[in-house]
């Protein structure tokens, strides 16, 4: 099972399994059961995207092109 997370403000998150590779401010699908990103969603490091916001966000992004 995987969850939409996006960086809070501010900062870049390195993945789990690579280091040098970050999710930032665009939404990026993770594994739910993982601790090392249960752990960043409790101290606020990574923030939920609700399926519905991830969908608006991109349709604005388009329109505004």
């Amino acid at each position: 099972m995987t969850i939409k997370v996006k960086a809070a403000p501010g900062l870049a998150v390195p993945t789990e399994h690579n280091p040098h590779e970050y999710i930032g401010q665009e939404p990026a699908e993770v594994a739910a059961d993982s601790l090392y990103y249960r752990r960043l969603l409790d101290d606020g490091d990574l923030l939920p995207v609700a399926d519905g916001a991830a969908a608006t966000k991109a349709k604005t992004a388009k329109g505004a092109e």
